[in-house]
């Protein structure tokens, strides 16, 4: 509480703003009124309004996650010591396929394949039960409207 008091009575014992001398605003308003020496044209306002936009991304993953962009054959998906222990038991010609293994990620192509597959199965008994249902639906009305008809 004592330095805010103490604060307020300095800012309140400040000297006052003095007035500005009437021969330097004349000064400066004659500076405004005249003509610049340079003048610059500029080729942008013939062609019309420029608008300007700054785009800030970030990135959908953290920085820390595993994945990269840099593909599977330029960043080993194995431990550096099993690449280096490749690397010395692998003949030259023999080390792209082994140290640098390029091809179809089965797994993933599996995994996708068991979903669709799954996905349509469900899709398939889900038909047969409304058709089911709706074959049932039928009957029952055949029957409320001819009761005399054979099976019902």
């Amino acid at each position: 509480m004592a330095p805010a008091l103490f604060l307020t009575l300095v800012l309140a014992q400040s000297a006052p703003a003095e007035g500005a001398d009437p021969a330097q605003i004349e000064r400066i308003r004659t500076a405004l009124t005249e003509t610049q020496a340079i003048t610059i044209a500029s080729s942008t306002r013939a062609q019309g309004s420029v608008f300007r936009v700054a785009v800030h991304g970030k990135p959908e993953r953290p920085l820390w996650d595993a994945e990269s962009a840099t593909p599977s054959y330029v960043r080993p998906w194995f431990r550096y010591y099993q690449h280096e222990f490749l690397a010395q038991v692998t003949p030259e010609e023999f080390r792209g396929a082994t140290l640098y293994p390029v091809g179809i990620p089965v797994l993933q192509v599996a995994e996708l394949l068991v979903k669709e597959i799954k996905a349509a199965n469900r899709k398939r008994r889900e038909a047969n039960a409304r058709e089911e249902v709706r074959q049932a639906l039928e009957e029952l009305l055949a029957c409320r409207a001819d009761p005399g008809k054979p099976g019902c």
